[in-house]
């Protein structure tokens, strides 16, 4: 080791031997029940949407009974406060809430029962540990839980603000089976009575109807729109498809499993100017009766409008629900 050298690593043993040992230091300790004061350097958001303004301090089960409530009522969540909060371990999956057609499983879930208020009446609510599944007691759910339920459903399925949306009827029903009385081909519906609502809405000047189940948890579109089925031909075609008004498809296949899907934006355009344009219209473009691998099409549409599809117009829509199906079995 050359001279230089030897004196760079003397120094350097000297000058870490006289340095004070590092002490890591503690974490300021809060009084419980408070939050972490904010940085005074970060400004405080201003255009937060109200959905989003639920009162701090609160754990993230509280906040989702009042998030659910606050659009259950819409109600402002400052307008919500909780007023008690216990720990429970639930004993099935389905948080302690017993519905009719429901089946739970038996696994222990840890969480909260939360009661919540306001306008002087109270809602209890079951969560898991941190607030993603809840669902309103039984015995306490708001009168308009399922139309609520059902107007955020059409504002989800159309795009459109919840306050676009008009109730034209909210009637209690005893639905006859699991499908809420809405059948579909290809799917087995259990032959267990249902409470429910039939909830009528209107949006975009159409009408919509919505069978649900108690609570609005269970929603079934019931306002169709289209049906079309083709069967026969060289290929042996067994195809069906039953479009409703607010977008949902459903589509049958004897050669594979039934499938749900949504309309696309386009799709959902093109259905609704048919629909205002033209009233109740049964198409048959089948092949004549007594054709070698005869082929039948058959297509009805559920118009608002008084016109009648010419013959451009009816192919157009036998082409259109071909191309759905094909799009949902791809």
């Amino acid at each position: 080791m050359n001279k230089v050298a030897f004196w760079v690593s003397l120094v350097a043993l000297i000058l870490a031997a006289c340095s004070p040992e590092y002490v890591p230091t503690p974490p300021t300790l809060l009084p419980a029940g408070t939050n972490p004061p904010l940085p005074t350097n970060m400004p405080l958001p201003t255009n937060l949407p109200q959905a989003t303004r639920a009162p701090v301090g609160l754990s993230t089960a509280q906040q989702a009974a009042i998030t659910l409530l606050s659009s259950t009522l819409n109600l402002a969540p400052d307008q919500i406060r909780v007023i008690s909060s216990q720990t429970v371990i639930w004993p099935d999956g389905c948080l302690g809430v017993q519905r009719m057609g429901v089946m739970c499983n038996n696994q222990q879930v840890p969480g909260f029962v939360i009661i919540v208020g306001s306008n002087g009446k109270q809602y209890e609510f079951h969560t898991n540990r941190d607030g993603s599944e809840i669902l309103p007691a039984a015995a306490e759910q708001p009168a308009d839980a399922a139309q609520a339920a059902a107007k955020r459903y059409l504002a989800s399925a159309l795009g459109i603000n919840i306050d676009q949306i008009t109730v034209l009827g909210d009637a209690e029903v005893e639905w006859p089976d699991s499908c809420l009385g809405v059948a579909q081909e290809g799917i087995m519906c259990a032959m267990i009575v249902m409470p429910g609502h039939l909830v009528r809405l209107q949006a975009n000047n159409l009408p919509y109807e919505f069978n649900t189940n108690e609570d609005g948890s269970e929603i079934q579109p019931a306002t169709l729109a289209l049906t079309w089925k083709r069967s026969g031909g060289i290929a042996g075609f067994c195809d069906s498809l039953t479009v409703y008004l607010s977008g949902e498809v459903s589509g049958d296949n004897c050669k594979a499993n039934p499938r749900n899907g949504k309309l696309l934006p386009a799709e959902m355009a093109q259905l609704a100017t048919w629909v205002v344009q033209y009233g109740q219209a049964n198409l048959d473009a089948s092949d004549p009766v007594g054709a070698s691998d005869r082929m039948t099409r058959q297509l009805s549409l559920f118009g608002n409008g008084n016109a009648q599809p010419n013959g451009q117009d009816q192919k157009a829509l036998f082409n259109w629900a071909q191309d759905l199906h094909q799009r949902l079995y791809q």
